[in-house]
């Protein structure tokens, strides 16, 4: 039986959350993964909170960014979080989304070797040992934890592209690859992700593999197809979804999206994401069409598909169908 995940991105009420995360933990997921999105609900709190409302699931901020989240501070909570709830946190840890960090006053330069720094801080910190790093993204100067964490705490890399794919399978437990990947593209990151492991003498096949998709499930697959397609404009303001775009070949004018999610326009934004899309980076449609499209996915050797159960509440029963009928694979 396959895994499958869920994921929360901030944008409803904490206690409409907790809703879902209930139903979805009763439906058959096994971990709910809460985005960070700057300006919304945040991670970390919230995964302290679904922990509490639910009964095994893992849960998994998802990501932080060391340009925003201090090493310090953020090995604090998620050790406070796995001393409360053994066995059932995880975190993912991320070069963040551009725009988000421009607007934070943040221009990363060497992002890809601030999060392999990140993640060794993280876990030598929940060591307890001393931790001295200059990062262009934080500094310690001999900052420990005072208390150790005794619980596995699995550190995914979350990864946009290629480049990050192979980093992830030099240096963590489980890679994450964004929502918006196409079959073919978590298909070429999970090879480079393998290949990269086996190189450092780390064993694939015990690391960890989920994927963000954008999900949305409708009566009659329509209203499913336009709710992805916002998704999608939403996500592709990031800039390095660019090497995910151009290996699908469809042209999309990322430049115009950027512009319009700047201007607060997702309407706009969403005009400039065409049909083919869709069907490409997200997976949308009737009950059927989405469990066979999710199907497609974990062909590709994915361990954990992740997806959303949002929208109203016919949409959110739906989906939760959905995750009944998957897990009955």
């Amino acid at each position: 039986m396959p895994d499958i995940g869920i994921r929360f991105d901030g944008f409803e009420s904490v206690q409409e959350t907790l809703r879902v995360a209930k139903l979805a933990e009763d439906a058959g997921v096994n971990t709910l993964w809460m985005t960070e999105h700057i300006g919304y609900r945040e991670s970390l709190v919230s995964c302290m909170a679904f922990a509490m409302k639910t009964k095994n699931v893992m849960v998994i901020p998802a990501a932080v960014t060391p340009y925003l989240f201090h090493p310090t501070p953020t090995a604090m909570s998620l050790g406070t979080i796995a001393e409360a709830f053994p066995g059932r946190v995880g975190v993912a840890v991320a070069i963040g989304n551009t725009l988000d960090l421009k607007e934070s006053g943040k221009e990363p330069k060497n992002p890809i070797k601030v999060v392999e720094d990140y993640v060794a801080d993280l876990r030598s910190l929940w060591t307890t040992d001393p931790v001295e790093r200059e990062s262009e993204a934080y500094r310690l100067a001999g900052a420990r934890m005072s208390f150790k964490n005794q619980n596995e705490i699995p550190v995914y890399v979350t990864a946009l592209g290629s480049d990050v794919a192979r980093k992830a399978g030099e240096i963590a437990d489980g890679i994450l690859m964004s929502a918006g990947f196409s079959v073919s593209f978590v298909e070429a990151c999970l090879k480079l992700f393998h290949e990269a492991a086996s190189l450092t003498g780390r064993d694939a096949q015990n690391l960890r593999t989920a994927a963000f998709i954008h999900f949305s499930v409708s009566e009659d697959g329509r209203k499913a197809r336009e709710d992805v397609r916002k998704k999608l404009a939403f996500l592709f303001r990031n800039r390095l979804m660019a090497e995910n775009i151009a290996a699908s070949g469809i042209p999309i004018d990322q430049d115009a999206i950027v512009d319009a999610i700047t201007a607060r326009d997702i309407e706009k934004a969403a005009t400039f994401v065409p049909d083919e899309a869709i069907d490409a980076f997200g997976v949308a449609g009737t009950i059927a069409e989405c469990k066979k499209s999710l199907e497609a996915y974990v062909a590709t050797g994915l361990n954990e598909p992740v997806i959303q159960v949002a929208g109203d509440e016919v949409s959110k029963s739906l989906a939760l169908q959905v995750i009944r009928e998957f897990t009955d694979i």
